[in-house]
Formats: structure tokens, sequence, C-alpha cells
């Protein structure tokens, strides 16, 4: 067991008693942080505002009025507008106190906590769910050194140091006001800036060409299956049969896309998902089973978009885990059935349990080998028979039995299946090379800024 000694003073300064907040890590932290050669600051003395967006669901619009920015939008150095919602200007005059302005830094409080970025002045006006903060910097230091220092080693591990929660965590606005700043002179933090600035750029261009590199992954096995995608032509209007209806749901996507999508795969091999994987529902609640052992869990937020990567994973102990969670094995497939339009399917590394949000499919070695089958779920044609059929709003879910049915261009021939598998394994390596390469970039400038 590991044993730590600290002065009262230091614990009644914190006003913390728990041994978490005051891990050996931690005290190096603190350490590290008192032997800098420039004055150190609370975030509250040098911020004019550190306030949160607003903690009420506002009223969204489809795809039009004012920007209404949330976690999902906000990544170390940039504020990307894919998948942003909208709402009312109406609405955004309620909230204008959430407001933010240009070069004000925003900060990820839940979810992927402690992630910044600088708001540019390009961006056009926009407002903030609760789970951003906003913070405005006094003159005295740059937002963009700000936010490169929360990026930081030593920004993100005193954000850790803070968070509260269990299998939900986040961060106070008390605790963001506390975190401790070094202020260099102005010219020193611009330089700070622009090493970390150029890192992100030069990171993004890697994680772009390799996005592509994965895309072309699922080009490719379509190819050697002889199904061009693209020519896949969508109905606009169709006159259906009333008991096709009759006891299901009566929505254009839900009904005629997917018919028609399985109406032009005709001339291929097409099976149901549920005749070639079985669906896993074992579950265990490890605050009871296990409160103890450390145990690997896999949240949807550990499985890349599109790759289908594992991503900042961390296993954790049991008592944090508050909710029943399906078990899984080396080689099952997880689907991410929340927000199905995210696109998160991962061939498990390792065994252990994952959030209820995902579906955990066992592959039948016999009939579909597993590379081959997780390109499937990953491409297009999988997108487009799955989110029709979510259901909910702000957070859209879809149903096992209807993953189950959808259907596939799987070969009989294992063999043929095999071999496009072992070639989409090599090429995965070779995007996930150029990922790997893009956070190493990043490491880097990191290094450099904090020495």
């Amino acid at each position: 067991m590991e044993e730590v000694i600290k002065h009262i003073s230091k614990i009644n300064f914190a006003k913390r008693w728990d041994y978490r907040f005051h891990q050996r890590k931690f005290s190096n932290l603190e350490q590290k942080l008192d032997a800098s050669i420039y004055p150190l600051y609370f975030v509250e003395q040098i911020t004019d505002q550190v306030i949160d967006g607003t903690h009420f669901t506002p009223q969204y619009t489809d795809n039009s009025g004012v920007l209404f920015l949330m976690t999902r939008n906000v990544r170390p150095h940039e504020i990307t507008l894919n998948n942003v919602s909208y709402i009312t200007y109406e609405e955004h005059q309620k909230l204008i106190r959430c407001k933010p302005e240009p070069g004000d830094v925003l900060v990820t409080k839940d979810g992927t906590i402690g992630i910044a970025a600088v708001v540019p002045d390009t961006l056009p006006e926009f407002n903030i769910f609760v789970s951003l903060i906003k913070i405005r910097p006094k003159s005295v230091i740059s937002p963009h050194y700000l936010a490169a220092f929360i990026n930081s080693e030593l920004g993100q591990l005193q954000i850790k140091q803070q968070i509260k929660g269990a299998a939900i965590t986040h961060i106070h606005l008390e605790d963001m006001r506390r975190i401790r700043i070094p202020v260099p002179p102005r010219s020193l933090q611009d330089q700070i800036a622009q090493v970390m600035q150029e890192a992100y750029g030069d990171r993004q261009r890697k994680l772009e060409e390799s996005a592509q590199s994965y895309q072309k992954i699922i080009n490719y096995v379509f190819e050697e299956l002889g199904i061009n995608l693209t020519a896949i032509q969508r109905k606009r209007n169709a006159l259906v049969s009333i008991s096709l209806l009759q006891g299901g749901r009566f929505d254009f996507e839900a009904v005629v896309t997917l018919q028609d999508i399985s109406s032009q795969f005709t001339e291929h091999e097409t099976t149901l998902l549920k005749e070639i994987a079985e669906q896993i529902n074992e579950r265990i609640t490890p605050s009871i089973d296990f409160p103890n052992k450390i145990v690997n869990y896999i949240g949807l937020a550990n499985i890349q978009s599109n790759s289908g990567e594992l991503a900042n994973f961390e296993p954790v102990r049991g008592a944090g885990i508050l909710s029943a969670s399906p078990k899984f094995k080396k080689g099952d497939i997880l689907f991410g059935r929340m927000r199905p339009y995210l696109n998160k399917v991962w061939i498990a590394e390792f065994d252990g349990i994952c959030s209820g949000e995902a579906l955990v499919f066992r592959p039948n070695q016999d009939k579909v080998d597993t590379q081959f089958l997780q390109a499937l779920l990953l491409s297009q044609l999988t997108l487009d028979q799955v989110v029709p059929l979510q259901s909910g709003s702000s957070l859209p879910r879809v149903s096992s039995s209807d993953v189950l049915n959808i259907k596939l261009p799987i070969p009989k021939d294992l063999q043929k299946q095999k071999e496009i598998g072992s070639e989409v394994k090599k090429r995965r390596s070779e995007a996930k090379r150029l990922r790997t390469e893009s956070e190493a970039v990043v490491a880097a400038a990191k290094s450099r800024v904090e020495r």
C-alpha cells in the first residue's frame, strides 16, 4: 500500500482529506509547480470570468438558428462544428450570460474532462451547454497560452486531481478556478502557444491522413465484394402496403429507406447479423460484485468514431462503476447503440466489461471473419440501415433487435472473408501508426513546453 506524508497546512489549504486527492503523483505535481521560476496564479486571479453554460436543455432546431456547442465540439486547441446542434435566436437571447466571445477559452467540464480551446474570431455567434466552462482571461495572460497549459500534462494532472464522481465524472467550477498556472512574460507565453498550435496543426494533418486510410479500408472491402456503394440511389417517395406498416413504424426513413437498401443488394449474398453473430448479455454490477478489483471498463468514449480504435483507456476500480455492465471477451465486437451515427465499433483486445450503451456481439468463427465483419459494421451500409431506426432526441438509441436484423453482404466463402480480413488488419495497422505518430508530435511539443 502506498503512503504519503503531507503537512497539515497543505491538507487544510486544499480543503480535501480523501487519499485520492493526495496521491503521490499529485504531490509530485505540486512540487513541480512550486519549483517554477515564474509566479504562480490561480485561474480565478488571471481571469475576469469562469462560468459554465446553461443548465437547462433548450429547444433544438433542425440545422438552422444559433450554434449550440457541447463537449463533443471542443478538442485540444480546436472547436469543431461536426455534429453540431442549433437553438432558436430567442432561446439564445435567454442564455446570453453563457454566450462566449472571441478570445474566451472553452474547457470541457464532463465527458472527456479538461480539454481546452480558444474561441476564434471566425466563429459565428453561438452558445454553450452546461458541459462546457467559459473562461475569459485578463490581459496578463494569452488565451492561447492558457489553453496550452490546461492541455499540458501539468494542467491535466491538476484537473484529474480535482475530478469528482465515479462512473459519471465532472469538475466543479470552483475547482477549475483553483487550478494553478505559472505565468511567464507575455513574449514567452506567445512562443509556447505557437509551439503547441503548430504541433496540433501537424497532428490534425496526420489524423486526416489516418482517417482517409480507414475510409480506404472500407472502400477496399466493398471493391473486393464487387459492390459500388456510391451507386445506391435513395427514393424520395414510395407506395408501400399497409400490411408493412401495421404494428411497426410509419416514418419514411425506417420503412422505405431500409427496403430500398435491401432491394439493391438482390444480386449479392446478404445475411442478417443475427445469423452470424450472437448477442452476449451477461452482466455484472462491479460496485457490488467486485468493488475492490481493478477492471477493464470500456465506455463509448473509449471507442474512436469511424476507425474503431481504442482511445484514452485506463482500467478502473469496480467500486466506481455503479450500473450493471455487459461482460465481453477478447475477440467480441462492441457496437455503440447510443448515438449510432457516431459509428463506434471495436474488436475487444482483452476481456472486460462495458457501458450498457454498447451491444456485445460474439461472431460465429465458422461463418464470418471478425476483421471482415468489423469493416462492414463500420461502413456507410450499416449506418444507412441503423440510423433511420434510432429513437429519442437528445440521446438517440437503436435497439439490439434492429441492429441484429441489419443485412450484410457476407460471402459464403469463409476463406475469401479471411483473405479480405487479413488485408484489412494490415491496412488498419498502417492507419493506426499514423494516428500514433500524430499523438507523438503533440507529446514532444508538450515535453518541450514543460521543460
